[in-house]
């Protein structure tokens, strides 16, 4: 038997999670409805045992068994740690990517630029603007809905998340009970339908409006480009 890293209480646990997991493939998955009944019921022997001998010997074969499931986890046909979140951890990818020419010109950085200018309006609007569609479209991604299984991961089963798991985990919930500001809406605050239209209406009026405002300060500039040529 394979020199156990967890108690077994943890492994155990770990099974049980496994089960309700692998339930939710019942309807389609044979090879997981075949799985959920063969753990379930590899758990369910170890508490109709009476001999405490033969209780400790089946709980750790139990166990180990477990664990080989637990090893083989990119195969399984469950929802794993992180897998609701791909999309915001694509998001957050991009925002924090590297790019090799910045946007800013070498000289602001000793020459600015007079508030009144109305270009310099514009990169202010753009600017803040930006920062709200940024946070609106990590809202859109980051909400109760999508998160409610990764922190039963965090909450029950941390021991067998990787660190990296665990720190975005983390960093995942730190974010989602941020108070936002700059007008940013709270989306777990609106009652949830079956379809989520409410969410979705709401958060591309807010992104449309965004971007349509920063358009009309750009066509007033262009305007009185043209009047003054």
């Amino acid at each position: 038997m394979a020199q156990l890293k967890h108690s077994e209480e943890e492994i155990i646990k770990l099974g049980e999670k496994l089960v309700r997991e692998l339930d939710l493939e019942y309807s389609t998955n044979t090879l997981a409805r075949w799985m959920s009944h063969y753990l379930a019921e590899l758990m369910g022997n170890i508490d109709n045992i009476k001999s405490e001998e033969e209780k400790t010997i089946l709980q750790q074969e139990c166990c180990d068994i477990i664990l080989k499931v637990w090893s083989q986890k990119e195969n399984l046909p469950i929802t794993k740690p992180l897998d609701n979140l791909k999309p915001i951890i694509e998001i957050l990818e991009v925002l924090k990517e590297q790019k090799e020419v910045s946007i800013l010109p070498r000289w602001l950085e000793y020459n600015s630029l007079p508030r009144n200018n109305e270009w310099a309006s514009l990169v202010d609007l753009v600017k803040n603007n930006s920062e709200q569609i940024f946070s609106k479209v990590v809202q859109m991604n980051l909400h109760k809905d999508i998160l409610s299984k990764d922190k039963e991961w965090l909450k029950e089963n941390k021991s067998f998340l990787s660190r990296d798991e665990i720190n975005f985990l983390e960093l995942i919930d730190v974010m989602n009970n941020n108070d936002f500001s700059k007008g940013v809406i709270d989306l777990n605050d609106f009652e949830m339908s079956d379809d989520n239209s409410k969410r979705i209406k709401f958060m591309f009026d807010e992104l449309e409006n965004l971007i349509d405002e920063q358009k009309k300060e750009l066509l007033k500039i262009k305007k009185n480009y043209l009047k003054n040529k």
